[in-house]
């Protein structure tokens, strides 16, 4: 297991291996309802995580 830092969560416990979809889905965020960032940038759902990464999960909002 590796420790990443979520923003506003805390360290959330993943498998080595994992990628950004894992951590949504970890945190029971819809994939189609929030943005993960990292220095400001957005990271597809297939990234890879690194051990003690530092991530931000923004809600997407979305309006007509």
């Amino acid at each position: 297991m590796m420790k990443v830092n979520i923003e506003d969560e805390g360290k959330v416990k993943v498998p080595e291996g994992s990628r950004v979809s894992a951590v949504i889905e970890k945190l029971d965020h819809h994939i189609d309802s929030v943005i993960v960032l990292r220095d400001g940038e957005p990271l597809p759902l297939d990234h890879e995580l690194e051990e003690n990464m530092d991530l931000k999960i923004l809600p997407v909002v979305s309006g007509g």
